[in-house]
């Protein structure tokens, strides 16, 4: 909670820093007392080219500051002023370093959202896991799985589509399994998991591992929960692009109703708006309303372009960087890199590293964290192992409310050890008949 409450305070820090920026370019252009001419519609729907503002108003000036900030440049509005010209080269050059760099900040924290060493799916079991107090890393029991089965029809629905490959086969066996109470699923689940062992290899030794139920029931699954899983993986993205199609609906409206242009110079507007080419600008800025709606507009939507455009990218190339980074581990490493490791054991000369020391050099080489990082994380080790013995209890860093329930669990399962074993040790009989 506390990660979650700091990302959306950082968040909210880099959205308020360019709402100031804006805004004190806003204030600084209108005090200069800058005047424009500029065209206006008249009554009988002429438009007067030579109409003057002067000094701006406040909206004009937020108007500026905006297409100027963000590097739109509509360019209905000119400086009289040079002092105004002067700031706009700083507010240019350094606004839209900042501005980008705030948007950059926006599309890596949203992208990053999504993004866990733990799948939906893994979570998913490894909390049904701990509510049957069973390891699933270290591999189910046949009666942990025969249990999983029944209060998770799911996987009985995955391991069902594996052992039976014939798609007719497999639904009315689904569907007879769906049909059952209680008592009957688990009877049922014991002659699934019979066929199982006989017939597929995750079963050979009596037991299956959480990844090996995972990738069954991620590729076994029902077309439903593949594409509801399809879906919620591009969740960021597809809801940015609602949103977006939504801003470029409403600039498309606004720009039809307000300047009376066609439906293709409408969307037009729009779209070079989001995207700050500035291709067509407003036909007046004469009404306050008017530019008012532009500047929130563009301020609004330029954030929620780079966002999607973002999100689109991240799928184009996940797959492509999933690749590299396959060979990249599997590249022998370079002198150089031998050399560092050397650093990293302590000991240049020693022929053997340890697991952690490996991870930690293949983690660097895939660009996954930088030296900085892992001296922190190194910091914090050393902090919280009081006692100098290079290790750590689990109630040092899980959270308090976990830890309570870990230790609940813990205890149930030694109390029911025993019974747990008799009920293994009948199951595997069973399923050997």
């Amino acid at each position: 909670v506390n990660v979650r409450l700091r990302c959306e305070f950082s968040i909210f820090t880099a959205a308020l820093a360019v709402l100031c920026w804006l805004f004190v370019g806003a204030v600084f252009y209108w005090l200069i007392g800058n005047c424009s001419q500029v065209p206006r519609f008249l009554p009988d729907g002429q438009l007067d080219e030579n109409f003057e503002i002067c000094p701006w108003h406040f909206s004009h000036a937020l108007y500026f500051s905006v297409q100027t900030g963000l590097s739109i440049g509509f360019g209905l509005l000119s400086e009289s002023k040079t002092i105004s010209e002067v700031y706009s080269c700083f507010h240019i050059l350094a606004g839209s370093s900042f501005i980008g760099g705030a948007l950059s900040f926006f599309v890596t924290r949203a992208l990053a959202r999504q993004r866990h060493f733990l799948t939906r799916s893994e979570r998913r079991l490894a909390e049904a896991s701990l509510a049957l107090h069973a390891d699933g890393y270290k591999g189910f029991t046949l009666p942990q799985i025969r249990d999983l089965m029944v209060m998770h029809p799911q996987y009985a629905n995955a391991i069902i589509r594996k052992v039976h490959p014939v798609a007719a086969r497999s639904q009315e066996t689904i569907n007879k399994y769906r049909a059952l109470d209680y008592a009957d699923r688990r009877d049922m689940a014991t002659a699934i998991l019979k066929e199982a062992c006989e017939s597929l290899e995750e079963f050979n030794h009596d037991s299956i591992k959480m990844s090996d139920l995972v990738e069954i029931d991620e590729k076994y699954s029902g077309l439903w929960r593949r594409t509801k899983r399809f879906f919620r993986e591009r969740s960021n993205f597809l809801r940015s692009l609602g949103a977006l199609i939504g801003w470029i609906t409403m600039g498309a409206l606004f720009s039809h109703l307000a300047d009376e242009n066609g439906f293709i110079t409408s969307v037009y507007f729009a779209l070079s708006t989001l995207s700050t080419a500035g291709m067509v600008a407003t036909k007046t800025v004469e009404s306050d309303a008017h530019v008012l709606f532009v500047a929130f507009y563009a301020l609004i939507g330029v954030p929620l372009y780079c966002l999607t455009v973002g999100a689109f990218a991240n799928i184009l190339v996940d797959k492509y960087m999933a690749a590299q980074m396959r060979n990249t581990l599997n590249e022998r490493l370079t002198v150089a890199e031998v050399e560092f490791l050397g650093h990293l054991t302590g000991s240049s000369g020693e022929d053997e590293v340890s697991l952690a020391e490996y991870t930690e050099l293949q983690l660097l080489r895939l660009g996954l964290v930088d030296r900085e990082t892992l001296r922190q994380i190194q910091q914090q080790f050393e902090r919280m192992d009081m006692g100098g013995n290079k290790k750590l209890k689990k109630r040092d860093f899980l959270h308090p409310h976990h830890f309570r329930r870990s230790a609940t669990v813990n205890s149930l399962v030694d109390e029911d050890n025993g019974q747990a074993c008799g009920d293994a040790t009948i199951l595997v009989k069973e399923v050997n008949i």
